[in-house]
């Protein structure tokens, strides 16, 4: 984590910004690592003031690969117009459980934001398309790699948990488990097991009994889908936070 931190602020040096939040996403976050898994990092950070006021379309996003680390961060500006639409990967970074950085208050001001903008209609179906596509890619197959499994467990669970709850999705996949059975559970934390020890590549044998559990989980999102609540929110909120954002950083 050091050295996570220690290329955070080279980044904000070399890119001349100051980095708000930053925390880790993808499997190592959802709770279901493999031992070659990359780092996914996602920051969100802003520039001076002055640099908003350009009459150009200048880029808001900082993206790079460095070996096993996939760095990407959004601008502060693009990050708010992202929440207005309630961007599922943009909110759930926010309950990251492992965090490198925060600006004391950001965190929790941010969260403030999720609360009013959070829609669980536009969450719901973007997890939605993610599970429709990885159970056409695994519903024939007798074996599947366990990461293509996870992606689409996760998908299942988090619609499930917006159809019972309709407040913002647990990112980590035990708190997602919140609504199943203690036979399932068990199952999958079997297999979470399993991932840890082998490598992306483990071609692994399908569960029948899992498979059937699926299946009937993916019939009750179909018939429940419809009617979820939506935002309303308008930018006043937002444009307030940025602004705030900018002249405090100004008088500093």
């Amino acid at each position: 984590m050091t050295n996570i931190k220690n290329i955070l602020t080279e980044i904000e040096r070399k890119k001349n910004i100051k980095i708000l939040y930053a925390c880790e996403t993808g499997s190592r976050a959802w709770g279901f690592p493999s031992p070659d898994s990359d780092y996914d990092i996602r920051f969100m950070y802003m520039h001076e003031r002055d640099w908003y006021l350009s009459l150009g379309i200048r880029k808001d996003t900082v993206e790079i690969m460095d070996g096993d680390l996939d760095i990407t961060g959004w601008d502060l500006k693009k990050s708010l117009v992202l929440l207005k639409k309630s961007n599922a990967p943009l909110i759930e970074r926010f309950n990251s459980p492992i965090t490198y950085f925060a600006v004391p208050g950001f965190k929790e001001a941010f969260k403030e934001l999720v609360s009013e903008y959070y829609s669980p209609i536009a969450v719901f179906f973007h997890h939605y398309s993610l599970a429709k596509k990885f159970w056409e890619e695994l519903k024939d197959k007798d074996e599947f790699k366990l990461k293509s499994y996870f992606y689409l467990v996760r998908s299942l669970l988090s619609c499930n948990w917006i159809i019972k709850d309709k407040t913002v999705v647990p990112m980590h996949i035990e708190g997602l488990m919140h609504y199943i059975d203690e036979a399932y559970k068990n199952r999958l934390r079997d297999l979470i097991a399993l991932k840890a020890t082998v490598g992306e590549s483990y071609l692994h044998k399908k569960d029948d009994r899992l498979h059937e559990w699926i299946m009937g989980l993916v019939e009750y999102i179909e018939t429940e889908k419809n009617d979820l609540p939506a935002s309303n929110a308008d930018m006043a909120s937002l444009n307030a936070f940025f602004l705030k954002m900018l002249y405090a950083k100004a008088d500093h």
